[in-house]
C-alpha cells in the first residue's frame, strides 16, 4: 500500500513524498506497527510489547484525528475539516 500510494502520489501531485503532516504521521504509525511486528517474537516482557502497541495506537489516532488541529496542517491537502 505504501509503495502504490507513493506511485499514485507521483501521478496525482507530481512528487512521491512531501513532509506533509498527514503523510509524516502515517509513516510514523506504519513504522511503529512494523517495529511491533518485528520484535514481538524476540521480547519476552509483555509490558514492553503492550506499551509499544498502545503507543502505535496513539500514533494512529493522531494520524486520523489530531493532524487536522496542527497549525501546519491548515495548508495540507490531506485535511478533512471542510
Amino acid at each position: 500500500g505504501m509503495i502504490m500510494g507513493a506511485l499514485w502520489a507521483k501521478e496525482a501531485w507530481g512528487d512521491f513524498w512531501t513532509w506533509d503532516p498527514k503523510e509524516t504521521w502515517a509513516a510514523a504509525t506504519w513504522l511503529s506497527y512494523l517495529l511491533y511486528l518485528h520484535i514481538r517474537g524476540r521480547v519476552k516482557d509483555q509490558n514492553t510489547l503492550f506499551a509499544l502497541l498502545i503507543f502505535s495506537f496513539l500514533l494512529l489516532q493522531m494520524c486520523w484525528y489530531g493532524v487536522n488541529y496542527l497549525p501546519s496542517a491548515q495548508t495540507s491537502i490531506h485535511t478533512y475539516n471542510q
